[in-house]
C-alpha cells in the first residue's frame, strides 16, 4: 500500500475555540442559538449572575412543567424509552460542565436560544440585548411559556439527538489493532501520514508508556504477552492478560471529513462546537492529526473501553495527586468481571517507556476532565436508555439493513441521523487498522 493510499485528507473543520461557526445550521430550533458570537465581549460580573439567574428560574419551570422529551414509544405493546426530563438536562449539562467559562457560555446560549430577536444586528445578540427580554419572561402569560416550553424542548432534543448521540456512536468504533505488534517507529510520525499508520503508531507509543497493561485493570496485554514468551521472557504465576486498544478519550472518528473528503459532516462539525462551547480550545488541541496522539489516548481492555466509549466509565481526578483518578461507573455500566476494576479504585498514570524515553505524553487532564464531564451530565439526565436505543438501531440498521422486530424503532430518527452525517465515519476505524494490517504485513 502506498503512502498516498494511507494518507487522509486534513480536517477542514473550522471551528473557532470562541466562535461557533454561524454558517452551520444543524436544525431549524438552533437556527439562532448559534447566529452569536463568543467572542463578543464578556458580560459583567452583575450581567453574567442575572443570566445564571435566568437559566436556573427557566430550568425550575421546566420542572413544574413537568417537561420531557418526546421519545420513542409503541402503542401496541413495543418497547418504551424512559422520559428524559428537561429540568434534568438543562441542570446537568450546568452543574457538569468542566469550566467556568464554559458554564456561561452554556447559559447565554440558552438564552439566546430563547429570547434572541430575529433582528440581524449582532448589537441585538448581544448579553445585554437578551437579559431585559428574557427578564419580561418572569411574568410571562401562559401562552408565551408554553411557546418557551416548545422552544426549549427542541433545543434539548438536539442536545440529545446532535450531540450525546452522535459522540457516542462516534466513541464506539475504536477497535483494537489486531496483531501489529512492530507498527513504525514514533520518530516516522507526522500530521501528514494517514489513519492506518497514525493508530499503529499510537498503540505501540501507547503500550511503551502504559507498560503493555491496561491502565485500569494492570492486566498485561496478550499480544505483548505471547511475543514475550517468544523471545524467552517469563512473566510471575498470577499474570492475567488481556485484548488491549488504544481508547481515544475524544473519539478520533470526530476529525474524518466525508466521504467527499471536502469537510466534517454537520453534526461532527456541531460536536466539536458543544465540545468547543463547554471547554474553549478542545477543536484547536485536537486539530487533524494531534487526535491521534498520546495525549488523547490509554490503554484499556476491550471490556471496559465499550464502557468508556460509551459513556459510562470515566476518570474523575484526585485533587492534590498529579496524574492520578478515580475510576467511576455509571449506574447504567454493564456489570464486568471481577479483577477489571482496580480494588482501590484509583489508577496513577505514569510514562513506562524504557531507557528513561518520554516520546509519549500522559493523557491530557483536559480531555480526561471533559469527558468525565459528559458522562455525568448523560447519567443525571437520564438519557443513556434513549440514546442506547437509538445507537442500537443505528447499528442494526448499518449490520442488518433491519429496523427492531417489535417496530419500536423511530424511522425518522434514524433517517434523519443518516441524513445529517451521523453515520459518517460510523466504523471506519476499523477498516483502518484493518488497512494497517495489510500495511505492515
Amino acid at each position: 500500500m502506498s503512502a498516498q493510499d494511507t494518507r487522509d485528507p486534513p480536517a477542514t473543520f473550522s471551528v473557532n475555540p470562541q466562535t461557533p461557526n454561524r454558517t452551520v445550521r444543524h436544525r431549524s430550533s438552533l437556527e439562532h442559538v448559534f447566529q452569536f458570537t463568543l467572542a463578543t465581549p464578556q458580560p459583567s460580573r452583575e450581567q453574567a449572575a442575572e443570566a445564571h439567574f435566568l437559566y436556573h428560574q427557566i430550568v425550575d419551570d421546566c420542572e413544574a412543567a413537568g417537561l420531557f422529551i418526546p421519545t420513542t414509544s409503541n402503542t401496541d405493546g413495543g418497547e418504551s424509552v424512559a422520559k428524559v426530563y428537561l429540568h434534568n438536562l438543562f441542570r446537568s449539562l450546568h452543574q457538569f460542565c468542566p469550566t467556568v467559562t464554559g458554564q456561561l457560555n452554556l447559559v447565554r446560549m440558552i438564552l439566546h436560544g430563547l429570547f434572541s430577536p430575529d433582528a440581524t444586528s449582532d448589537d441585538d445578540r448581544l448579553l445585554d440585548s437578551i437579559l431585559p427580554l428574557a427578564l419580561k419572561w418572569l411574568d410571562a402569560s401562559n401562552p408565551e411559556r408554553q411557546r418557551i416550553h416548545k422552544t426549549l424542548q427542541a433545543i434539548a432534543l438536539d442536545f440529545v439527538d446532535a450531540f450525546f448521540v452522535p459522540l457516542m456512536a462516534q466513541s464506539s468504533c475504536t477497535h483494537t489493532l489486531s496483531n501489529v505488534l512492530t507498527p513504525p517507529s514514533a520518530s516516522n510520525i507526522s500530521p501528514s501520514q494517514g489513519t492506518p499508520v497514525r493508530l499503529g503508531s499510537l498503540r505501540h507509543l501507547c503500550l511503551l508508556r502504559d507498560a503493555n497493561r491496561c491502565v485500569v485493570s494492570g492486566h498485561l496485554d496478550n499480544q505483548a504477552y505471547n511475543q514475550a514468551r517468544k523471545l524467552g521472557h517469563r512473566h510471575p504465576r498470577g499474570t492475567y492478560t488481556v485484548v488491549t486498544q488504544a481508547a481515544h478519550i475524544i473519539p478520533h472518528s470526530l476529525n474524518s471529513v466525508t466521504s467527499s473528503g471536502a469537510s466534517l459532516a454537520d453534526t461532527k462539525n456541531f460536536v466539536w462546537q458543544i465540545l468547543n462551547m463547554f471547554q474553549p480550545g478542545t477543536s484547536t488541541q485536537l486539530e487533524g492529526a494531534l487526535i491521534d496522539t498520546p495525549a488523547n489516548a490509554l490503554m484499556l481492555a476491550t471490556e471496559i473501553h465499550n464502557e468508556f466509549g460509551r459513556l459510562r466509565c470515566y476518570f474523575d481526578a484526585v485533587l492534590g495527586s498529579a496524574h492520578t483518578y478515580e475510576v467511576k461507573t455509571t449506574r447504567d455500566a454493564a456489570p464486568l468481571l471481577p479483577g477489571l476494576y482496580p480494588p482501590s479504585g484509583q489508577v496513577t498514570f505514569r510514562n513506562n517507556e524504557p531507557d528513561g524515553k518520554q516520546l509519549a505524553d500522559l493523557p491530557c487532564p483536559r480531555l480526561l476532565g471533559l469527558h468525565a464531564a459528559c458522562c455525568k451530565m448523560m447519567e443525571m439526565a437520564g438519557a443513556a436508555e434513549y440514546v442506547d436505543k437509538v445507537l442500537d438501531d443505528m447499528e442494526r440498521m448499518q449490520e442488518e439493513g433491519t429496523l427492531a422486530e417489535n417496530g419500536s424503532s423511530d424511522i425518522g430518527l434514524l433517517l434523519r441521523m443518516k441524513g445529517l452525517g451521523c453515520w459518517e465515519g460510523y466504523g471506519e476505524e476499523a477498516q483502518a487498522e484493518r488497512r494497517a494490517v495489510v500495511s505492515d504485513a
